[in-house]
């Protein structure tokens, strides 16, 4: 059984290849011949790359999570999740961080990314905005068929990878969090990092 550690870096890692596919189509590389389709599968796969968010932010914190929530292993509605993990630790949100500088042998410092980012706030937009991408629009529905997702397909894309390249998880009752880097090829690293008693995180 893999640890909670090495699930989150798996969903992490499968996110990482539904925003590629996304990126694939945009750039023309895989083409339905219907543009039509091809914003569908975009917004599929940013969907799926947000649930596998979601999923590796249960593997943050399952204990707390499943103790909370009966029939946790079977829940599929990521915006839901979400909202219940935020309740058993509202810090649970990744926080994204630029790539590490040594400021002493063995001692890294990890300054933040403060904008660019996909916030909770974009995660909620495009969740929503993918489901009516998705869904069938009914011909006799009046007004402007228009769908707005707030940005374009390749802003989407810089955002979750802002997120995701560099992050922190902060854990539920635990002294110490998850660094995780996540690179353009290879495997997703998750590295713990303990503390020496309490602390805070300034969000």
């Amino acid at each position: 059984m893999p640890t909670d550690i090495e699930i989150y870096c798996n969903c992490i890692g499968r996110a990482r290849y539904h925003v590629g596919v996304a990126d694939t189509l945009f750039a023309g590389k895989i083409d339905t011949g219907y543009h039509d389709l091809n914003a569908e599968l975009m917004f599929l796969h940013f969907r799926k790359a947000l649930e596998e968010i979601a999923f590796a932010s249960l593997s943050a914190n399952r204990e707390k999570y499943s103790a909370a929530r009966a029939g946790f292993a079977t829940e599929w509605n990521a915006r839901r999740m979400l909202g219940f993990v935020g309740k058993v630790n509202p810090n649970f949100y990744p926080i994204p961080l630029k790539p590490p500088q040594e400021t002493t042998p063995g001692h890294k410092f990890f300054d933040r990314v403060t904008d660019g980012y996909l916030t909770t706030e974009d995660f909620a937009t495009l969740y929503d905005g993918s489901a009516e991408v998705l869904h069938c629009r009914n011909p006799y529905a009046p007004g402007d068929p228009t769908i707005n997702v707030k940005y374009p397909v390749h802003e989407w894309s810089r955002r979750i990878k802002a997120l995701l390249n560099w992050h922190f998880v902060q854990l539920v009752d635990v002294q110490g969090l998850w660094v995780i880097q996540v690179p353009n090829e290879g495997p997703v690293r998750g590295f713990s990092a303990m503390a020496d008693g309490p602390f805070v995180v300034e969000r």
